[in-house]
């Protein structure tokens, strides 16, 4: 049940970032990527009676958090896309420059939640949160990276 779940979560991020129209596609690819990202997370992460209410305010703050880099992501992403073939230096340069800030905003995400639940639960479950988020980000990265060109040089 678990991999059905990322396997339909992977098909919908990469027909997404062939899409037509951006923002109905990052509509859909958001709504869809959270409505079954909560269910693996609430497979994976094992919270007791006691700390459900607070992991899942916490996990509906980070989620709006992240599904907020995510959009600047996919952006990214559809600009880098739509430019192939025609990136010069000073463009590889910004593209980087922005990718790079997109990465380490989410790994601090990432951190400082972990920190919040950990806090507000325990380290168990903190744990189990940030490696779930690290999977399924990693999962994304990759299928993402599966989906677009490589860079000529010019």
């Amino acid at each position: 049940m678990k991999y059905s779940f990322f396997y339909a979560l992977l098909f919908f991020i990469g027909l997404s970032v062939n899409a037509q129209n951006n923002q109905d596609e990052l509509q859909l690819m958001q709504s869809l990527y959270g409505m079954d990202k909560r269910d693996i997370v609430e497979e994976f992460v094992e919270v007791s009676e006691e700390q459900n209410a607070d992991f899942w305010r916490l996990y509906d703050e980070y989620e709006i958090k992240r599904k907020e880099l995510g959009k600047s992501r996919y952006e990214l992403m559809q600009k880098y896309v739509n430019e192939y073939g025609e990136v010069n230096p000073a463009d590889a340069d910004n593209f980087m420059k922005m990718a790079i800030q997109l990465r380490i905003k989410m790994d601090n995400l990432r951190d400082s939640y972990y920190k919040k639940i950990k806090t507000r639960t325990s380290a168990v479950i903190g744990m189990q949160f940030y490696q779930i988020e690290r999977y399924l980000s990693d999962l994304i990265r990759i299928e993402l990276l599966e989906e677009i060109y490589t860079t000529n040089k010019l």
